[in-house]
């Protein structure tokens, strides 16, 4: 008896830790989905301050979008950073990939409730492989700085914060300028609740995902001191 209960906290590890990655994707997945809710209460927020009062299918329409992208962008960042900390360009790699796969399953969300809503929506004013290529430098440069970050023994939120800002700020502003000057080409007027809707989404979302990856890591950190105090 005495044998068996000795040898049973450490019976099995592989399992504990697969408990511990999988408590992680679970934190990550409901932040990034929250986050995908926060991201829709403020362009809503943003919209009904310029004036504008869309219908409540768009709004359904997207906040589909917008949640699935959250996840799946989220999701590739934290996985690039948890395995890539020994280098940095992996975690950058698996992001740049995993943009431009959550914008696919994102725009596909979007067309199953244009679908299911029979409702219609505004077609893009920048081309999906335009997007899809700016986006897949966007989110792989922000990767390979998280996975940097991640690598060092005391990571700090503001500069995950930081980091965030930066890429926001030049992609996402670039993005949004791109898509403005697009429409203008094209002889359509962006209409400015569409303009601030597109800015805080491009500029903003990668502050709020840099902080998702923040937190989850963080999290990783406590369980895995938990369990190594608890064996």
């Amino acid at each position: 008896m005495t044998e068996l209960s000795s040898v049973a906290p450490n019976a099995d590890p592989l399992s504990h830790d697969a408990m511990l990655a999988l408590r992680r994707v679970v934190m990550v997945a409901s932040l990034a989905i929250a986050l995908g809710f926060a991201m829709e209460a403020l362009t809503l927020a943003g919209r009904l301050a310029a004036g504008s009062h869309p219908a409540t299918t768009l709004i359904l329409i997207e906040l589909a979008q917008g949640v699935t992208w959250a996840f799946f962008v989220c999701a590739g960042l934290s996985l690039g950073t948890a395995i890539a900390k020994v280098r940095a360009s992996l975690g950058g790699l698996i992001a740049a990939i995993s943009a431009p796969l959550a914008m696919a399953i994102a725009k596909g969300s979007q067309k199953v409730m244009v679908t299911a809503l029979d409702a219609a929506t505004k077609p893009a004013t920048l081309s999906l492989t335009t997007l899809g290529v700016l986006r897949a430098i966007e989110y792989g440069l922000l990767g390979w700085i998280l996975a940097s970050l991640a690598s060092k023994e005391r990571p700090r939120p503001l500069h995950f914060a930081l980091a965030g800002t930066a890429i926001g700020a030049v992609f996402g502003g670039g993005i949004t300028v791109l898509t403005i000057e697009t429409a203008a080409v094209n002889g359509v007027a962006l209409e400015l609740p569409r303009a601030i809707t597109t800015g805080l989404n491009e500029i903003v979302f990668p502050i709020g995902c840099a902080l998702v990856v923040y937190i989850a890591l963080q999290v990783g950190r406590h369980m895995k001191m938990i369990s190594g105090e608890v064996r």
